[in-house]
């Protein structure tokens, strides 16, 4: 098998392949590398996760983009702080390391809509990952602002980058030949003339073969078993080089699950031995995970949904704030032993971190006064997606008023996406998450009118397969009756979308005997310089929470999650803002504890 680039550049750490070999400059090369998402890493704390993986004996940094963190909205592009691409692959360079990217357009990695940006659904007709022309131009429109950038930070143009991949585990989702071979061109066309991969699951046959492209490399994603997984990618691949390009190090937990999944460390670094005394190449997954600040998570819909919490963990070989653990060192021996390296004696200890105590929440807005804030009304004769309203992520709050003649009535919401607090004039009456029964809501109200408010959060966008396309908010309307065949719809809604990016000119209130939804806020004072804290809510049900106007994560009574990450650079000496969305109770005050709760 040889793969080869349309180049004649001169460059050093060019990467080819040669039957079952990876070559660096014409010289075997095993790839030994790690996962690091920059957009979930503090920018600040790049350096010292890079300096880990060279420690623990990586050649090697790799890196999902995710697109919809780069163009939240059509046309307009951030690649500022966490979102700096250029300036995590030019470290990771500076620092010795190569660099692989994985441009997507689609990436997975547990991130809402697998990084695909939730616009592109309001165009009709939309097909996802395949060769209709309305997806295509959306890819080649974001393509030509991304990869630009990226040419010049490649290998054969004197930069880090010695490899690039064509979309993501393509082989789990379609067997479109024609949209890869699509995608392939078109980096080229765009300058990427490094080598080009693919990656898919290994335990079936066809997977390989739907996401490759014959001619280009394909690798195998998996966490163990390795000499059963390099059989089935030698059967598609006979003769080419064993690359494990997912190297899974645990797994991505589950509001609601009942603890943190975690995976036995001596049995992973056992799994990694074997793959390494096979001579394969390996990438671990993850290598840090890190946070999915904001409303970043993803979910699966299968036969359930599952939204991802708010940390990405995923027992990797450092936590999520950044501390070595035993699984890592047990890899760090495995790997030096195998290549024969001596490492530094370096050691590496836990983060500053440190407990701010009791935050009290003096001042409120209520959900009622924050509306003509944050939002406008949009009427309607149905509820609207969030989609349709131009909004991504957070919440959305559908009103209508109805007359005495529905005292009495079955309420019933069809297709909730995701969670929703039910108030009837004011009061929250029922809150029901989509994976369970829909409680019985009956509309009892004793005035002559009553103000209906559903009030709906986001939870997720599925990151994986063909549910990505699910819009979100009230999907299929709001109706009363007794059953499906007598249910009458409920015409004429005011939304409001919620997204809860900021609270600038929020109209903030001294508190008093409030606790419902709404904004609430407190200010965390520090003296000296500011250390990794957690964010406890004891009392509180659902909601995110905003430091400096910086939107940490989501926060559920549901767990595992019990405490929210906030990074020291985050903060200031002096005065910080804490504001809570809180979407049903909120409790008195928040905490700020030394001490991480990930269930």
């Amino acid at each position: 098998m040889a793969i080869t680039m349309a180049t004649t550049n001169p460059a050093k750490n060019i990467l080819t392949v040669s039957g079952d070999q990876l070559l660096l400059d014409g010289r075997a090369f095993q790839m030994i590398g790690g996962s690091i998402h920059y957009a979930r890493v503090p920018q600040a704390y790049w350096r010292d996760r890079i300096e880990k993986l060279i420690d623990i004996g990586c050649n090697t940094l790799e890196t999902y983009v995710f697109w919809n963190a780069h163009e939240p909205y059509p046309g307009q592009y951030d690649f500022t702080g966490m979102l700096d691409l250029v300036r995590f692959v030019e470290l990771g360079g500076e620092m010795g390391l190569h660099v692989i990217v994985r441009p997507g357009p689609y990436a997975c990695a547990e991130w809402d809509m697998g990084g695909i940006p939730w616009w592109v659904l309001n165009e009709p007709g939309m097909r996802l990952r395949c060769s209709e022309p309305g997806w295509l131009r959306h890819v080649e429109t974001w393509w030509r602002r991304l990869l630009p950038i990226l040419e010049p930070l490649q290998a054969t143009h004197g930069g880090p980058i010695i490899a690039m991949q064509i979309e993501n585990e393509y082989g789990y989702y379609g067997n479109d030949r024609k949209y890869l071979e699509i995608l392939r061109d078109l980096m080229r066309k765009l300058g990427i003339d490094v080598t080009l991969f693919t990656s898919d699951g290994a335990w079936d046959p066809l997977t390989l073969i739907n996401g490759g492209i014959d001619g280009t490399l394909r690798t195998a994603n998996f966490g163990s078993d390795p000499a059963a997984r390099f059989k089935t990618l030698e059967q598609v691949q006979p003769g080419g080089p064993k690359v494990c390009m997912e190297f899974w190090s645990g797994w991505f937990d589950t509001w609601g699950n009942k603890e943190h999944i975690k995976r036995d460390a001596a049995t992973y670094a056992g799994e990694l031995d074997k793959t390494l005394a096979m001579g394969a190449s390996m990438v671990f997954y993850m290598f840090q995970g890190g946070t999915n600040w904001g409303f970043n998570a993803g979910g699966n819909l299968s036969e359930t949904f599952q939204p991802f919490v708010t940390s990405y963990d995923y027992d990797a070989l450092l936590t999520e704030t950044g501390d070595i653990t035993e699984k890592y060192r047990l890899c760090r021996d495995v790997i030096h032993n195998r290549l024969g390296t001596k490492r530094d004696k370096k050691e590496f200890a836990p983060a500053a971190r440190r407990g701010y105590g009791t935050i009290a929440l003096s001042e409120h807005v209520p959900l009622e006064s924050a509306l003509s804030s944050v939002c406008d009304k949009v009427e309607s004769a149905a509820p609207l997606t969030m989609e349709s309203l131009g909004h991504g992520r957070g919440f959305v709050l559908y009103r209508t008023r109805l007359s005495k003649n529905y005292r009495g009535q079955n309420l019933v919401i069809r297709e909730i996406h995701d969670w929703c607090n039910v108030m009837l004039n004011g009061k929250s009456v029922a809150t029901w998450y989509r994976a369970d029964p829909q409680p019985t809501i009956t509309l009892e109200f004793e005035t002559d009118e009553l103000v209906l408010d559903i009030l709906v959060h986001n939870l997720a966008r599925s990151n994986f397969g063909h549910s990505m396309h699910e819009q979100k908010g009230i999907a299929k309307g709001v109706y009363v009756g007794p059953k499906l065949h007598d249910e009458r719809a409920i015409f004429g809604w005011e939304n409001y979308s919620l997204p809860i990016n900021d609270a600038t000119g929020l109209p903030f209130v001294a508190r008093a005997n409030m606790n419902g939804p709404g904004f609430y806020r407190g200010t965390l004072d520090i003296t000296g310089e500011p250390r990794d804290t957690f964010i406890a809510l004891p009392g509180f049900e659902i909601g995110c929470v905003l430091i400096n106007g910086f939107n940490i994560g989501r926060y559920w009574s549901a767990g595992p999650q019990k405490t929210l990450y906030l990074p020291a650079p985050m903060l200031r000496s002096g005065a910080n803002e804490v504001v809570i969305f809180e979407a049903v109770r909120a409790g008195e005050s928040v905490t700020s504890t030394d001490v991480h709760d990930i269930g």
